[in-house]
C-alpha cells in the first residue's frame, strides 16, 4: 500500500465502512444534494460531486461545486472529483473512443484531469459509462497510468461500473482488472429497468444478488461498493420522469394510488391514471432499501454508494444507521 498518501486520502482508507453519496444537480440552483451532506455529515464518509464533463479532444467542461467544497472542508467529508461523459441527456461514447484510441491522447486527458482536482481532494471518481467492447484494454491502460499518476500524489482512484451477470454484458469492462487497478469501485446496481425502456424494478433482489456474485467473483469484495438507489421512475406514453424516494408519498396521495408490493423483486410499485393515460411507478422506498443494505454484512463489502444524495428521507438514514452503523 501507498505510505504518502494526503491525510484526507489515509482517513478515509481507515474507515473499515464507507457510506458515499453522489451530488449533482438536477437543474440550475439544485441544492438538495448540498443539504443533504450538510444535514447528514456524521453518516457520510465521502462525497463524489460531478463535477467535470468529458469532451472529444480529452478536456473537460464543468466545475466543482464550491458549496460541496466548502462543505466536505468543514466536516471533514473526503471529497472525490467525478469524471464522467454524460452530456446532459446520455453517457456518450463518443469522448471515450476519442481518448482511449492512443496513449497520447490518455496521457494529454490524465494531464487535464490533474490540473482539476483541488488540493484537498481525497482522489478521483472515474464515471465514464458506454466503455464499448474494442476498448476494453485501452481502458485499462488509461486506469493504470491514472492510477500511477494520483498514487504519486498520495490520493485515491475510484470509479463506478455497470451491473453486471456474465462476461458477455456490458464488455468493455474487465471487473478483474478494474478490480486490480482502482482502490474502490461502486457496482451501479440500479437502473435494472431505466427510463426509456419498459417499466420495472429499479433494481430487483434477484437481479441485484447476481451482480453482486458476478462482482465478487472478480474484484476483492472490501473494494467494492453497493449502488443503493433512492429513486423511481414514473414510466407512461409520455416521458418517463424520475421520481425521488422523499416525493413518492405525495404523488401516491395525489393519485389516490394504492401502493404494492412484488414479492418476486421485493420492491413497491403502483399505477396511476391521468385522464386516459396510464402510468406505472416503479420505486424504491425505506423498506425495500433497508433490505438491500443487509448485503453488505452478507458479501462483507466496503459499503455503499447512495445515487443520489438530496433524493432520500430522514427514515432513510435511520435505516442506513441501523443496519451499517452499529
Amino acid at each position: 500500500m501507498n505510505s504518502n498518501w494526503t491525510p484526507t486520502a489515509r482517513r478515509l482508507i481507515d474507515k473499515r465502512l464507507w457510506i458515499l453519496g453522489y451530488g449533482s444537480e438536477d437543474f440550475q440552483g439544485d441544492l438538495r444534494a448540498i443539504d443533504s451532506l450538510q444535514q447528514q455529515s456524521t453518516h457520510i464518509d465521502a462525497y463524489a460531486d460531478f463535477a467535470f464533463q468529458l469532451q472529444t479532444d480529452g478536456q473537460f467542461t464543468g466545475q466543482i461545486n464550491k458549496l460541496a467544497l466548502q462543505t466536505t472542508l468543514e466536516q471533514s467529508t473526503a471529497l472525490l472529483i467525478l469524471f464522467h461523459n454524460f452530456d446532459g441527456k446520455r453517457f456518450d461514447p463518443q469522448p471515450l473512443r476519442s481518448v482511449l484510441s492512443s496513449t497520447t491522447s490518455q496521457q494529454n486527458c490524465i494531464r487535464h484531469m490533474l490540473n482539476l482536482v483541488p488540493p484537498t481532494a481525497a482522489g478521483v471518481h472515474v464515471d465514464f459509462e458506454c466503455v464499448e467492447a474494442p476498448y476494453r484494454i485501452p481502458f485499462l491502460t488509461f486506469l493504470e497510468s491514472l492510477k500511477t499518476t494520483l498514487h504519486e500524489r498520495g490520493i485515491l482512484l475510484t470509479i463506478a461500473i455497470p451491473a453486471k451477470r456474465s462476461k458477455e454484458e456490458a464488455p468493455g469492462y474487465d471487473f478483474a482488472g478494474i478490480g486490480q487497478l482502482c482502490d474502490s469501485i461502486t457496482l451501479m446496481t440500479y437502473d435494472e429497468h431505466f427510463s426509456s425502456g419498459s417499466p420495472g424494478p429499479i433494481a430487483s433482489l434477484p437481479w441485484m444478488t447476481e451482480t453482486l456474485d458476478y462482482a465478487s467473483r472478480h474484484i476483492s469484495p472490501e473494494k467494492l461498493l453497493l449502488g443503493i438507489p433512492v429513486y423511481g421512475y414514473d414510466w407512461s406514453n409520455e416521458l418517463t420522469q424520475i421520481i425521488t424516494m422523499r416525493d413518492i408519498p405525495e404523488l401516491v396521495a395525489q393519485t389516490n394510488a394504492r401502493t404494492l408490493w412484488s414479492d418476486q423483486a421485493v420492491a413497491p410499485y403502483f399505477y396511476y391514471w391521468q385522464g386516459r393515460l396510464k402510468h406505472t411507478v416503479w420505486y424504491e422506498n425505506e423498506v425495500s432499501a433497508k433490505i438491500r443494505l443487509g448485503f453488505v454484512k452478507n458479501y462483507r463489502l466496503r459499503g455503499i454508494a447512495i445515487w443520489r444524495l438530496g433524493y432520500e428521507t430522514g427514515r432513510f438514514w435511520q435505516e442506513v444507521t441501523s443496519k451499517l452503523k452499529k
